[in-house]
This record gives structure tokens, C-alpha cells and sequence, in this order.
């Protein structure tokens, strides 16, 4: 019985880790800002920023 309810607690438990965190999924994008901070934009206002200089992608 114990090794049951430990397995049904592990299993859950063990699905959010398996599972990966995508930022900038479909709807958005990142962007470096200024070249000082990187954003996370809705896809509308990317070509905005691309326009004055940001560029896709984390800032280094």
C-alpha cells in the first residue's frame, strides 16, 4: 500500500519535470531592447523594435 501512494505521488510530480518551459512560444518572441533588455513581445510589436535597432533574441 505505501509503495502505491508513493508511486502516485511521484508520478504527477515527475511530469512537470519532464515537461519543458518554452519562453517565446508561438504568440511571442524575444527581443533585446536598446541592447540592454531582453523582452518578451507579442508578435505585432516585433517588427516595431526590429525597425530601431533591437534585434531577436536574448541581450548578451
Amino acid at each position: 500500500m505505501k509503495r502505491l501512494i508513493a508511486f502516485l505521488l511521484v508520478v504527477p510530480l515527475s511530469g512537470c519535470v519532464l515537461l519543458p518551459v518554452e519562453l517565446g512560444g508561438p504568440s511571442h518572441g524575444l527581443v533585446c531592447h536598446k541592447g540592454k533588455k531582453t523582452m518578451e513581445l507579442p508578435r505585432e510589436a516585433i517588427d516595431a523594435h526590429l525597425g530601431h535597432g533591437d534585434y531577436r533574441g536574448a541581450c548578451r
